[in-house]
C-alpha cells in the first residue's frame, strides 16, 4: 500500500502497472480514465471517499482539481510505466522519464516546443501567481504542464495554455 500526493491541476499522464491497482481517495476531488491517450472527457470524477480500479496492464490516466492524496493498494511489487515518453523539466535539467515513480534519465535534449517556460520564469494563472519549479511534457498528448510554486509555499500545477508569464 502507497499514499500519493498530487498537488491540485496534475496531470497522470498514460501509464499501465502489472497488477490491478485499487484507488481510494482520501482528500481531495480527483478524476480517472482509461486511454492511451490523455482525454479530460473521458475523466470520470471521484471526491473524497471514492473507489476505483484500474486493471492490470490497462492503460489510465488522472488529473487532480484539487490538491489530492490517494491510497493505493495492490498485490506486489508496484511499479508504473508510462505508454508513450514523458520527459521533466528540473533545475538539474531535463530527464526522460519510463515511470511515473521513478527518477528519469539525464538526456540532452527534448522535443520542440515541450519546455518553452524555464525553471524560474514568473508566472500567472487562474490558480495564483508564482516561479516555475518544474515541468511534465507529453508530446504525444501535445501537453506541457508546469509545476508552479506561490511565495507563500503553495504549488499547484498547470498547462502552458493556462499560464501567463510576466
Amino acid at each position: 500500500m502507497l499514499r500519493i500526493h498530487q498537488d491540485a491541476g496534475y496531470i497522470t499522464f498514460p501509464h499501465t502497472h502489472p497488477i490491478d491497482e485499487n484507488i481510494t481517495v482520501v482528500k481531495g476531488s480527483w478524476a480517472l480514465g482509461m486511454g492511451r491517450r490523455f482525454n479530460r472527457s473521458a475523466l470520470e470524477p471521484m471526491d473524497t471517499g471514492t473507489f476505483g480500479i484500474a486493471p492490470k496492464n490497462m492503460a489510465h490516466f488522472a488529473w487532480s482539481k484539487t490538491e489530492s492524496i490517494l491510497q493505493v493498494h495492490g498485490i506486489g511489487p508496484f511499479s508504473s510505466t508510462v505508454v508513450e515518453p514523458v520527459y521533466e523539466l528540473t533545475e538539474n535539467g531535463v530527464f526522460s522519464l519510463t515511470s511515473l515513480l521513478a527518477p528519469g534519465t539525464p538526456t540532452s535534449s527534448s522535443p520542440p516546443n515541450c519546455f518553452v517556460l524555464k525553471v524560474n520564469a514568473k508566472v500567472r494563472g487562474e490558480s495564483g501567481e508564482g516561479i516555475v519549479v518544474g515541468a511534465r511534457c507529453s508530446p504525444s498528448n501535445q501537453i506541457t504542464q508546469y509545476w508552479v510554486q506561490k511565495a507563500n509555499g503553495e504549488r499547484f500545477w498547470a498547462t502552458f495554455q493556462e499560464l501567463k508569464a510576466w
